[in-house]
């Protein structure tokens, strides 16, 4: 009988009543397959997945699909969020089958666990099909089966990994060829990459916002990042009624989103528009944030403080049912003859500009929604009674923080007291993913049978989080849970050539360890730990920090050139703390307030070692120590 009535993950419990057998990933199922002699179906997806909820109407709730699966397989349902080492694994098995990625992602495995076939969508013919091949497959052909199981699963383990380092203080300056090629995939019209779906990739948004201003003016840059920042501002991808940015827009003008709703989308948009509105003073950057922080706090705030995961992308079966509109009912709650110029604006059509008449809000060209505030307000109002999308009510971890790391930016950025007491109170929330018996750091707060414990994105982005803020409030006991940060580190993760393994070894093992090391939508968990080690050689006075976060750069950096698309953060890392060093000033709180500090565009620093008031560093190189605001004065102009 199906066993996900007892699970805490919203996307589980989706399936519950499925009449498939479906079975939690765990000892139980695994041990199941190896005594029943059974192969595995392994099926994962999320919550907000329209594509998995497809296939669940069409063939999970099917009774006639039900029973096959049942009779020959055991069946396994995964939460791609709750168990990220698990999509890890078998996403990287359908890359070596040849498939595109995508979810749901369904994966059939030997009962040993090793992967032999997968795919993602299946339309239910075709899943049936596949399930009677599959099963005829075992039966006849098991020993063939095993032989190409084994092969994927050995092809699995990231042995080679950062296997060939190279000499940093040998390198000549490899930014302006870098940023030279990833200029060539940008799309000179709609910002971004020339391609579709078009994902807004934060990672390469940071990285081009970090340029040093000489080189990104001779080479465009700011010009790709403010266009692809304002054309998202203008497009479908970004809820003009409520704010908030969908996972990504299936066509490349940002104008059709795929309408889920993802906290990490969010929190790092946030964070890459309050480093352009700080750069460039665009209110459309300032509205964004203040309006994206607004939909956080008001649609994925949890009573706890902390913030849920995602919002579904359907709504009553349909997608985007929630978030468009049919000209008639615009019509008759802004007649059109009243407020023509906000229908031009927002390019609303009498047939629709989208499928079946409907209508997706999308602005026509760069203007704040200050200025349509009466129509968008009463837009809001009237959608909030339409029955809402699902909300993913998972907390986690890493994409928490992320946000924690956004707020103190946007604080930074915009100047707002409200959002770094925002970003405090997130943190003070973060205590419950402290396992109160074992204090041991948890991936989510809540689970069914057994803790699920941190993931290196985890620790990477809970340590960023905690950085950014002792930065902005010289508070020691930010820098006493980034020691403890960085310790569960070293202790609960195996490494491979200066890298980190993603699994935490307190959780049990998989079929292979993997070490992640490409930034996509999210930064790769091993180049969030690298510039977590800068910062902690910096902030701890340990360089043995320093140089882990060296030596992790250095194992990577030769890929990350190569294809820098994907490589976005480390390169970011790498220019920040070795070929554009940032001018860093280590100042006393006790004796300097950080408001009353002068603007040097430096990056300011509370000092522990509080016998002077001043210590200027440019990357590895510091000066001496100065004790008052002159002399600092004079020190920066001399360099």
């Amino acid at each position: 009988m199906n066993q996900l009535q007892n699970q805490v993950s919203p996307y589980l419990l989706q399936h519950k009543d499925n009449p498939v057998h479906w079975l939690p990933w765990g000892k139980e199922a695994l041990d199941l397959a190896t005594r029943l002699d059974k192969p595995i179906i392994l099926s994962i997806g999320y919550a907000a997945c329209h594509w998995c909820h497809v296939m669940e109407h069409e063939s999970f709730e099917n009774q006639q699909v039900a029973d096959l699966m049942n009779e020959h397989f055991i069946c396994i349902k995964v939460d791609r969020e709750e168990r990220p080492d698990i999509d890890h694994i078998y996403m990287d098995a359908l890359h070596q089958m040849g498939v595109s990625g995508g979810w749901p992602l369904n994966v059939f495995l030997m009962p040993d666990q090793k992967p032999f076939y997968g795919g993602t969508y299946f339309p239910k013919s075709n899943w049936l099909q596949l399930l009677n091949s599959i099963q005829s497959a075992f039966q006849n052909h098991k020993e063939e089966l095993q032989q190409s199981a084994d092969g994927f699963a050995a092809n699995l383990e990231d042995k080679s990994i950062g296997l060939y380092p190279i000499e940093l203080n040998d390198l000549t300056p490899i930014i302006p060829d870098v940023l030279t090629k990833i200029s060539k995939y940008l799309d000179p019209i709609y910002g971004g990459i020339q391609k579709a779906p078009k994902f807004p990739l934060p990672s390469l948004g940071l990285f081009l916002e970090s340029i040093p201003e000489k080189l990104a003016t001779n080479l465009g840059i700011y010009i790709h990042s403010d266009r692809q920042l304002e054309k998202m501002a203008q497009g479908g991808i970004y809820d003009q009624v409520g704010g908030g940015f969908s996972r990504y827009s299936v066509d490349s003008e940002w104008f059709c989103p795929h309408f889920e709703k993802m906290l990490y989308d969010n929190a790092q948009l946030v964070f890459v528009y309050s480093k352009a509105y700080e750069r460039t003073s665009n209110l459309i950057f300032e509205e964004v944030v203040k309006n994206t922080i607004g939909f956080l706090n008001r649609e994925l705030r949890d009573s706890s403080g902390l913030y849920f995961a995602s919002l579904d992308a359907d709504s009553e079966g349909i997608e985007g049912q929630f978030y468009v509109w049919e000209f008639d009912e615009l019509n008759s709650i802004l007649p059109y003859e009243k407020h023509a110029p906000f229908y031009q604006v927002f390019q609303i059509k009498r047939t629709g500009n989208w499928e079946e008449n409907k209508n997706i809000l999308f602005k026509n060209h760069s203007v704040l929604n200050v200025v349509y505030e009466k129509e968008l307000q009463t837009l809001a109002t009237i959608r909030a009674k339409r029955i809402r999308p699902q909300t993913d009510t998972k907390l986690l971890l890493a994409w928490n923080a992320m946000l924690g790391s956004g707020l103190v930016q946007a604080s930074k950025g915009l100047n707002n007291q409200e959002f770094l007491e925002n970003a405090i109170a997130l943190e003070e929330s973060m205590i419950g993913f402290w396992d109160i018996k074992s204090n041991l750091l948890l991936h989510q707060i809540s689970y069914s049978n057994q803790p699920i414990y941190a993931f290196l994105d985890d620790y990477g982005a809970y340590g960023l989080f905690l950085i950014h803020l002792y930065n902005e409030t010289a508070k020691v006991i930010y820098l006493e849970k980034l020691r403890k940060i960085v310790n569960g580190v070293y202790q609960n993760h195996d490494q491979l050539n200066s890298l980190f393994s993603f699994q935490s070894n307190l959780n049990a093992a998989l079929i292979s360890n993997k070490y992640e090391i490409t930034d996509s939508v999210m930064p790769a968990s091993n180049s969030m730990l690298c510039e977590l080690f800068f910062w902690s050689g910096i902030l701890l006075n340990d360089v043995t920090y320093t140089l882990r976060a060296k030596d992790m750069l250095a194992a990577v950096l030769e890929q990350a050139a190569a294809n820098p698309l994907y490589h976005a953060n480390w390169l970011r890392v790498y220019a920040e703390w070795s070929e554009n060093p940032r001018a860093m000033v280590k100042y006393n709180p006790i004796k300097f307030a950080k408001n009353d500090l002068p603007d040097l565009r430096v990056t300011w620093v509370p000092i522990l070692d509080q016998s002077h008031s001043f210590l200027l560093c440019i990357g590895d190189r510091c000066l001496s120590p100065c004790e008052s605001i002159d002399d600092l004065l004079a020190q920066f102009k001399s360099i």
